[in-house]
């Protein structure tokens, strides 16, 4: 019995990866929509989001910078308090151009060079609590700046959320921690039991339940979309539904990947044509209009 479970699990999983995949994103998305059609402060918008993870990112961001500014674009930039120390006038860079920083803890739990062997879900609620505070200070001292928004690193590992309740006491406004898949309203932002608003992360049109980076594209061992014209394409797959049905798109990068990957820059490309569409902005900026139009119908 228990072998059949797992037969019957597995082929249900093969068709959601496989032809079910392009048909499981549609429906989603329409299901998305017809969430906003009821709250429409949350939909009919996009964000894109950076993560600054390695020194290879801290490095790329001038010339991450310098093309987002020729494309009129501004995004989230999640940075990790160890590589501001380290590269604080590349840091510096984001805040002059116009973008949004947020925090990614002090020193990225679970990153092979900066803090191995120990993943963020596992640490105490304290233990977390001082990667975020390390993070904010180090924000304030070097860069001038005082996070508002939060993302947990490895987030699509982390179970727990503990931290919603810690940010919520430092006085932040929201996180982009969660998966599409794993979010309450198919994708849509909501507000935590905290007040912390969440902004879930878009995933692939083909892998439903994984998110749509360029991990999951492009550096990962099994990459699934390595082929020329392939991730643009998704993006755009996803830019087309998100419109179609007033939903939200939420686009997550990685800094070198855009310097490095011609493909990335196209998907980029396509998120700054859409806005004739969606709304681009940043996380903040996206909350302040949901504010707005949440205060309107009250």
């Amino acid at each position: 019995m228990a072998a059949a479970c797992r037969s019957r699990g597995l082929a249900a999983t093969a068709v959601v990866y496989g032809l079910g995949g392009k048909f499981f994103t549609r429906e989603f998305y329409r299901a998305q929509g017809e969430l906003a059609a009821g709250n429409p402060a949350t939909g009919g918008c996009m964000s894109l989001s950076f993560d600054v993870d390695y020194p290879e990112d801290a490095e790329s961001l001038p010339q991450v910078c310098e093309f987002l500014d020729k494309l009129g674009v501004k995004a989230s930039f999640a940075v990790v308090g160890r590589l501001v120390e380290t590269y604080p006038d590349q840091h510096r860079i984001i805040l002059d151009a116009g973008h949004e920083i947020i925090n990614h803890t002090f020193s990225h739990p679970d990153n092979e060079l900066l803090h191995a062997h120990e993943r963020f879900d596992d640490l105490s609620a304290g233990d977390q609590k001082d990667q975020i505070l390390q993070c904010h200070r180090v924000c304030q001292d070097l860069l001038g700046v005082a996070p508002e928004g939060f993302r947990a690193p490895h987030f699509g590992n982390v179970r727990g959320r503990l931290f919603y309740e810690t940010l919520a006491g430092l006085g932040y406004r929201f996180s982009s921690s969660l998966s599409s898949a794993a979010s309450p309203g198919f994708g849509l932002p909501f507000r935590t039991g905290y007040g912390i608003w969440e902004f879930p992360v878009s995933c692939c049109p083909r892998h439903p339940f994984a998110v749509l980076d360029t991990w999951h594209s492009f550096r990962k061992q099994k990459a699934r979309h390595r082929a020329a014209g392939q991730f643009s394409a998704l993006v755009g797959e996803l830019l087309k539904l998100a419109w179609k049905n007033r939903g939200y798109l939420n686009l997550y990068l990685d800094p070198r990947d855009l310097v490095e990957f011609e493909e990335v820059r196209l998907a980029v490309i396509l998120l700054a044509a859409g806005r004739d569409k969606l709304p681009l902005l940043t996380y903040g900026s996206h909350l302040d209009m949901i504010d707005s139009r949440l205060s309107l119908q009250q």
